[in-house]
């Protein structure tokens, strides 16, 4: 009885692989293991043979060589189910259009003219098809991987990281992702993306396409400023960094110009030799069009005998305006210390370069602090050429002078001696207070798109918070509320209150140097343009006559300036855009204003992005690769434009 169950059950089995086998048949995609697989699924969830599925009608077409004689041959990719194609248009109908009805329609409709042609007329019709899809395949595949390879050495750059991650990192992982979460077929498709050698060129091609972008856009005769720094690298290179700032589309653009490398020997007239040579004999750009230059003032760009400046204003006709750097002036003004403050901070100096100076006393005090588990474990370097330093190493300093007076005292140094002096502890609590004030006025003159207005009112705020503090401390009663740490110390310590009056009478000094500084280095003066077109800040302020006729302008400019500050409109688009993008939008219907407007917020305030670009030269050019010409990775990584994929794949790509 068994036996016959089973047998009976066998023959259900071959019946339903006799259907399934029909079924694929027709349909061009079911495969032997499939019919496997679903046989052995459909005894597991069915005790006995359900036949309906007899009775289930297959509507799928199956291609015939005789269609040919109506232009049609089957089409090579792996649709569901057969389906024409045209040999003469390439299209591809539904598998429903697979009778001899519908192709001769077809063939009648669309091309008339080809009606009495021979079979083998359409037979050489027929492999020119195939020829050109095995072509489009190839093709496809390959443009995939070399538009990947575009990708990879495009994301290196922007990473500033070695061109041998590609082949070393990038790929490898790849692989080993694909063909876990597909299949080694899939990850054997990746090994076509080129190694190292090939990403280096693709840098560089995409580095070349970029900077033709920039340049087309800059000879199209726009108005454009530009800021220059130059450094020391790694390899004791002197570079140039050039950053251009323009009008493009509907705001401002900042972008990398150029990446020169100059001998050190080289005077202030070579520079601008050089200077001349790639932005008009290279790029083909105009001077005159150069409406701002910025730079930071060194004497190697600005000194007398330098002359950089001096050339530069006089080949755009002394149309350009030069601004000195806001950060660095700012940094000058800083420097001005009284003797006695001066003392405090060069044995804050001392103090660090003697831990920092031996990696075994660097370690030990690191390991020191660990086991009492204070906040930070490292002193920080100080040095005059980065803004934020001074600020930084007096704040670790002080927050560690417990644990670094203990260390002293260990290593028998005798600047222990200093962290024992009151006076001495006091006055470093200030300079902390202080110098971190000053760090926070120089951050928010870095940064992208700024304008000149934001700046000139920052300085001028800092000044006035000067003199306010200064009135504070003159009174009977002075009051240390902008100095947190100083305020802390002499709250928590007993201060001998002479002591505390001299110390006193030192900030005073102090700020007072700081006023007299920065009103030297950021004079009215030079502020008093930007106060007779302060109606560029906000042109609302002037509604009336009467305030629009103080302003000095000519009479369209005023006709232009009643009807902008009557328009709500775009009242609420100067809420919304940032200034320059709100000047540049009113181009059309406010040309003189918008005009006026756009060089006057044109030039750079700052060389920020020249010391953005000497920091990621350093990742560039490390130790292992001093000898690296970066100047290709630098525009990628640098560059405000984005690639044209297309355009770059429609060049001739080095063979991966």
């Amino acid at each position: 009885m068994d036996h016959f169950f089973i047998k009976r059950k066998r023959n259900s089995e071959v019946k339903y692989t006799e259907a399934c086998s029909s079924s694929s048949v027709e349909s061009g995609i079911v495969n032997s293991d499939n019919i496997e697989k679903n046989t052995d699924s459909s005894l597991q969830t069915s005790s006995s043979f359900e036949p309906h599925f007899k009775k289930k009608k297959v509507s799928a077409r199956r291609y015939n060589e005789d269609y040919l004689k109506y232009g049609f041959i089957k089409c090579e990719k792996p649709f569901e189910n057969d389906r024409p194609q045209c040999v003469i248009c390439n299209n591809i109908l539904a598998n429903e259009s697979l009778k001899p009805s519908k192709l001769k329609r077809h063939l009648e409709t669309q091309h008339a003219e080809l009606i009495d042609k021979p079979l083998e007329y359409f037979q050489r019709k027929k492999k020119d098809v195939k020829l050109s899809t095995q072509f489009l395949s190839c093709s496809t595949v390959s443009e995939k991987a070399l538009l990947s390879s575009y990708l990879v050495a495009y994301r290196v750059a922007k990473e500033k990281i070695a061109n041998t991650a590609a082949e070393k990192i990038i790929l490898p992982a790849c692989l080993d992702m694909v063909r876990t979460i597909f299949d080694d077929k899939s990850a054997d498709k990746l090994k076509t993306i080129p190694n190292d050698n090939t990403v280096s060129l693709r840098i560089c091609t995409i580095a070349e396409h970029l900077e033709t972008m920039l340049i087309t856009r800059l000879q199209s005769g726009i108005d454009f400023a530009i800021q220059l720094d130059e450094s020391t690298d790694i390899g004791s290179c002197t570079t140039l960094l050039v950053y251009v700032r323009y009008a493009w589309q509907d705001d401002f653009m900042e972008d990398f110009l150029c990446f020169l490398n100059l001998t050190s020997h080289l005077s202030g007239l070579d520079i601008f030799t050089e200077l001349e040579r790639h932005i008009v004999g290279q790029y083909k750009l105009n001077w005159k069009n150069c409406k701002g230059i910025t730079s930071d003032g060194t004497a190697t760009i600005t000194g007398k005998h330098s002359r950089v400046i001096k050339k530069l204003l006089e080949v755009t006709n002394n149309v350009a305006v030069w601004n000195h750097c806001f950060i660095h002036r700012e940094g000058l003004a800083s420097r001005e210390i009284p003797q006695s403050l001066m003392e405090v901070l060069k044995n804050a100096v001392k103090v660090v370069n003697f831990i920092k100076g031996s990696s075994l006393n660097s370690r030990l005090l690191e390991t020191f602090c660990s086991e009492i588990g204070t906040n930070h474990t490292h002193l920080l370097y100080h040095t005059k050429v980065r803004w934020l330093s001074q600020g930084k190493i007096l704040s670790r300093v002080y927050e560690l002078r417990n644990e670094i007076h203990f260390f002293l005292i260990e290593k028998k140094s005798h600047l222990a001696n200093i962290f024992e002096d009151d006076t001495w502890v006091t006055k470093l609590a200030y300079l902390t207070d202080i110098f971190s004030i000053l760090n926070e006025l120089s951050l928010k003159l870095q940064g992208k798109n700024s304008d000149v207005f934001q700046h000139v009112e920052r300085i001028q705020g800092f000044r006035k918070t000067l003199l306010l503090w200064q009135v504070r401390l003159k009174s009977n009663r002075p009051s240390y509320y902008m100095f947190p740490r100083f305020l802390q110390h002499i709250e928590e310590n007993i201060i001998n209150e002479n002591l505390l009056k001299e110390i006193k009478l030192e900030i005073l000094l102090h700020l007072t140097s700081l006023s007299q500084t920065f009103n030297h280095f950021f004079p009215e003066e030079k502020f008093e343009t930007l106060r007779e077109n302060s109606w560029v800040k906000d042109p609302f302020a002037f509604r009336n006559p009467e305030s629009i006729i103080e302003l000095n302008l000519v009479p369209e400019e005023e006709s232009e300036l009643l009807q902008l500050s009557s328009s709500y409109t775009l009242k609420n688009d100067y809420e919304t855009l940032s200034l320059s993008a709100f000047w540049i939008k009113v181009k059309e219907d406010f040309p003189l204003l918008s005009r006026k407007s756009v060089l006057l917020l044109l030039p750079f305030t700052t060389t920020s992005l020249c010391e953005l670009g000497f920091s990621i030269l350093t990742q560039f050019k490390t130790k292992e690769r001093n000898g690296l010409n970066s100047a290709a990775a630098m525009r990628v990584a640098l560059s405000s434009c984005v690639p044209d994929w297309n355009e770059l794949m429609n060049r001739q790509a080095h063979p991966s």
